[in-house]
């Protein structure tokens, strides 16, 4: 309760609180410009104004407001204990305290049980919240605010929807293009590429259809000095650039395929050019939402195998040990020299318990893991079987690498008849028949094949081996993540030496 009441002929002394739900240049001028309005009329009145203010700049008192209100907040709490400090709470209009009823009428009632008046600039005159007539006075605008607010949002959000099934431009400009705007009237005339930022987008799109990774072509592009998609607002992300996640967030916007979205949900052709072609945006939806892809995170890595192959034992995964090797040696002096060592795969063991229960050098684990993958590779079926476990999807691959395989052969029939001939123009003319064909047929097979084109890429080598040796860490990585999940068994005989392939089951993922 408001403790103590100023003695008869000692000013009486009144508190604003302002709000403005939008400050669009920063500086608080709307909430200025309510203060300077409440300071007139109070000073018309003769009372004193207290020198600090509830305030909250830049806040929506409806109740579709996402952030919270501090000064509101304070402001209810000093009336609960006390500390309001003043006889009078003056607000630039009623909207301005809430546009939510249940808020209103607390205000109202905390008010109430103080003896505080409440002062509204625009209506000119005080309001006792004790008085029947002003209580319902002041809840009628509390109703009509609030009526207000949910009018206004019924509307933006038919504008909104509207403007998204039409294919409407909505928010701020996406990177990659640039708005034009008519110079006289600033109406929007069209969406167009930008120069600088819509070849980035080209690019990044061609290159993760190529097999290269989300960090490699963030690494790039920062090696390059191409400034992010999204300003730096922290001094942390200033030193980030590009990232792996925003390479990856980037790509996954349908309004780069030309595509207007509401809600989650494409609804409409967008009215500006896609970025992103229509079957490149299907190929890229299909490594976007690998889950396989999703979990790895390999170029940080320096070991093969690391968060891929297990423990046949316990299902835990290996760390990678360092192991000394040869007896220990010294110098001419009786000094210990440096010894040499190997690295080891050692299974973590399971949590909370000690030891581990299997291990294998690392030289040996990969060179096992690695012949296994490109022995399936080569598989001629392989192409056909790999991806998504679909019949009617099945017999389509199917269908597609019977016909590259019968074009292949065909090629070849007509390589031999040239040589035996000595005549080129022979082969030539055939394979600017048939080339084409094969191309196409390879392009909808790897359409069909719902996993990372890299696989499909080194699957597709006239020399898998030399073509794997070619590859990155990370890729390698990320190849051995879609094929396997290794797992090492125990030796059977401790202290054999040498490759025992029997040790490691392949853990075949397709």
């Amino acid at each position: 309760m408001q403790a103590t009441r100023r003695s008869r002929g000692q000013t009486i002394v009144a508190r604003e609180y302002l709000r403005v739900s939008q400050d669009r240049d920063g500086k608080g001028k709307s909430t200025s410009q309510q203060h300077e309005e409440n300071a007139r009329a109070v000073a018309e009145r003769g009372w004193k104004l207290h020198p600090q203010a509830y305030r909250d700049d830049g806040r929506s008192a409806s109740r579709y407001a996402r952030r919270a209100r501090e000064g509101f907040s304070q402001l209810i709490n000093d009336l609960a204990t006390g500390d309001f400090d003043a006889e009078i709470l003056v607000v630039w209009e009623s909207s301005r305290g809430s546009r939510r009823t249940g808020e209103w009428v607390t205000l109202t009632q905390l008010c109430e049980e103080n003896s505080i008046r409440i002062f509204v600039t625009t209506h000119g005159r005080d309001y006792d919240p004790k008085n029947a007539r002003d209580r319902r006075s002041l809840l009628e605008d509390a109703v009509d605010s609030e009526y207000e607010s949910a009018k206004t949002s019924e509307r933006i959000r038919r504008n909104v929807r509207a403007a998204a099934e039409a294919g409407r431009v909505h928010g701020k400009n996406l990177y990659g293009y640039q708005r034009i705007y008519d110079p006289r009237t600033r109406e929007l005339l069209r969406i167009e590429e930008h120069p600088e930022q819509a070849p980035v987008v080209k690019e990044a799109v061609r290159r993760v259809l190529a097999g290269h990774s989300f960090y490699e072509i963030a690494k790039d592009f920062n090696v390059r000095g191409i400034p992010p998609r999204r300003p730096a607002f922290t001094e942390r992300r200033k030193n980030l650039g590009w990232t792996p996640p925003a390479v990856k967030q980037m790509l996954g916007m349908p309004a780069y395929a030309g595509k207007r979205q509401h809600n989650g949900k494409i609804v409409s052709d967008a009215q500006w050019p896609p970025l992103i072609e229509p079957e490149e945006w299907d190929k890229l939806a299909l490594i976007l939402n690998n889950p396989a892809r999703k979990r790895s995170n390999d170029w940080p890595a320096k070991h093969l195998l690391t968060g891929i192959a297990v423990c046949d034992v316990c299902g835990a995964g290996v760390i990678v040990g360092k192991q000394n090797q040869g007896r220990k040696q010294h110098d001419e002096n009786r000094e210990p020299l440096p010894r040499e060592h190997y690295y080891s795969y050692l299974c973590r063991g399971v949590p909370g318990k000690v030891g581990f229960h299997t291990a294998m050098k690392e030289e040996y684990l990969d060179r096992i893991v690695v012949e296994y993958v490109l022995a399936r590779l080569v598989q001629p079926d392989f192409l056909s079987t790999y991806g998504r476990k679909d019949g009617k999807v099945d017999a389509e691959r199917k269908a597609l690498v019977d016909e590259i395989d019968e074009h292949e052969r065909y090629l070849a029939g007509v390589r031999e008849q040239a040589a035996a001939r000595h005549d080129l123009d022979i082969l030539f003319a055939q394979e600017d028949l048939i080339r084409p064909k094969i191309a196409e047929a390879q392009r909808k097979l790897n359409q069909l094949v719902a996993a990372d084109p890299i696989v499909v890429e080194l699957a597709s080598s006239s020399d898998v081996h030399a073509a794997w040796e070619r590859l990155e860490l990370a890729d390698k990585r990320r190849i051995l993540r879609q094929m396997v999940e290794p797992r090492i068994k125990r030796a059977e005989k401790p202290g054999a030496r040498g490759l025992q392939p029997e040790r490691v089951l392949p853990g075949w993922r397709v």
